[in-house]
C-alpha cells in the first residue's frame, strides 16, 4: 500500500491480518495439498502478511510521531 493508513483502515488491516495468519495456520495443517501448491499458497499468505504489517508499522509511526506522549 502506498498511502499511509487512517485509523478506520488501521483497524481494518488488522482484522485482516489476524484472519489472515489464522487461515494460514489452518492451511499448514492440511494434508490434502499438493506440496508445491501449499508452498505456493504459504508464500502468497506470507507476502500479504509482511505487506499488512509494513502498513501498520508505518501508521503506528505516523501515530507516534504526531502524538509522541501518547503510548498505545
Amino acid at each position: 500500500m502506498s498511502e499511509v493508513l487512517t485509523a478506520e483502515g488501521y483497524e481494518q488491516t488488522k482484522l485482516k491480518l489476524r484472519d489472515l495468519e489464522t487461515r494460514l495456520a489452518e492451511i499448514e495443517k492440511r494434508t490434502d495439498l499438493d506440496p508445491k501448491r501449499l508452498a505456493s499458497v504459504r508464500r502468497s499468505y506470507k507476502m500479504m502478511i509482511r505487506e499488512y504489517l509494513q502498513d501498520i508499522k508505518l501508521y503506528e509511526a505516523k501515530q507516534t510521531k504526531q502524538n509522541p506522549l501518547t503510548r498505545a
